[in-house]
C-alpha cells in the first residue's frame, strides 16, 4: 500500500494543514512543530513523543525507546527551559528514557502489576517509585502560561492517563484507545474489559466537561495508516472513542464476537482474539471478559 511511502510530513499536512510549522531531523528522529509550543518527535521504532513548552516549564510527555542513545541532547535543541517528564503508561516503549529526568510524574496504579510482570514490561529503565510524583483524574501540572490536566483511563494498563494541554488544546492519549489501528488489550497487565469499558465512558465524559474540542496525538501516531477497520487513514478523535466504547460493550454482551488475530507478538499461550466496530480495532484474550 502507499501508506509505507508517506513521512511524517505527508502525514501532518494530511491530518492538519494548519498545523504544520516546521520540520527537521535530529540524530535519527524525526521532529515535527505540531503547534505554536508543542512538538512532535518520532523515534526509529515508530513510537511518539511529545514536547509542550510552557512560559516557564517544558514537559516531554513519553520519551519513545532508542537504545544506544539519549534524547536529551535532541530536546535540549528544543528549548532551554526547566523539562519535566509526564509517562502515559509504564510500558518500555514510552518509559525508556526516563532515568534522564529528575521530575517525573506517572499514576502510581501502575504498581497494580505484579513485580515480576512490571520488571518484564519495563526492562529495568523503571525509576524507583518515590522518585516519581503520583498523578490521578483531574491532577493539574503547570508549566506557565498552560497546564496539563490528567484524565485516568485504566484498561491497556491499570495506571494509563491522557494528558490534556490546555493552551492549544491537545490531548496526548499514549496508547489507551490505540493510535489508529487499535488497541491492545492482550499484553500482560491489562485490565478485564469491565473495567475498561467503564473507564471509556468516564474519559468520554470528561473531555466533554472539558470542551470536547481536542486534536489527538497518540504514542505511535504513524498507526493512523495501518487500521484494518478503517484503511488507509484513521485519525484519532472522539468518534474513535465513541466507537471504541460500543465495541468494549458488544464484546460484552456477545455481540460482537472475535476471530482469530494475525499480530505476530503474542504475550501468551491463550488464543488472541480480534474485534473491531466502526473505526475502533481492539486484540483482547477471551479470559478478559
Amino acid at each position: 500500500m502507499f501508506i509505507h511511502y508517506l513521512s511524517i510530513k505527508h502525514y501532518q499536512i494530511f491530518r492538519e494543514p494548519q498545523q504544520i510549522k516546521e520540520e527537521t531531523t535530529m540524530e535519527g528522529f524525526e521532529v515535527t512543530k505540531i503547534g505554536k509550543h508543542i512538538f512532535c518527535i518520532l523515534d526509529a521504532g515508530n513510537s511518539s513523543f511529545y514536547m509542550v513548552e510552557g512560559d516557564e516549564k517544558a514537559a516531554v510527555i513519553d520519551t519513545g525507546i532508542t537504545t544506544g542513545k539519549k534524547i536529551m541532547p535532541l530536546l535540549r535543541e528544543l528549548t532551554d527551559k526547566p523539562l519535566l517528564l509526564v509517562v502515559t503508561h509504564v510500558h518500555w516503549d514510552h518509559i525508556y528514557h526516563m532515568d534522564e529526568f529528575e521530575e517525573v510524574y506517572m499514576c502510581h496504579d501502575e504498581k497494580k502489576i505484579d513485580e515480576t510482570t512490571l520488571r518484564t514490561l519495563t526492562i529495568g529503565r523503571l525509576k524507583p517509585w518515590n522518585e516519581i510524583h503520583d498523578i490521578h483524574t483531574d491532577s493539574v501540572i503547570s508549566l506557565g502560561g498552560t497546564e496539563l490536566r490528567i484524565c485516568q483511563v485504566p484498561g491497556h494498563t491499570p495506571g494509563s492517563v491522557v494528558i490534556l494541554e490546555t493552551r492549544e488544546n491537545y490531548l496526548f492519549t499514549g496508547d489507551a484507545i490505540g493510535s489508529g489501528c487499535g488497541v491492545w488489550m492482550q499484553i500482560p497487565g491489562s485490565t478485564d474489559l469491565k473495567t475498561y469499558y467503564d473507564s471509556l465512558v468516564h474519559l468520554m465524559h470528561w473531555l466533554v466537561d472539558n470542551g470536547g474540542r481536542m486534536k489527538f496525538f497518540g504514542g505511535h501516531h504513524m498507526q493512523a495508516f495501518e487500521s484494518v477497520a478503517h484503511p488507509v487513514y484513521n485519525p484519532l478523535g472522539l468518534g474513535v472513542l465513541a466507537d471504541m466504547i460500543d465495541l468494549v460493550a458488544q464484546v460484552l454482551s456477545g455481540e460482537i464476537q472475535g476471530r482469530p488475530s494475525n499480530v505476530s507478538r503474542v504475550f501468551t499461550q491463550e488464543p488472541l482474539l480480534y474485534a473491531s466496530y466502526g473505526r475502533a480495532e481492539m486484540q483482547y484474550l477471551l479470559s478478559q471478559k
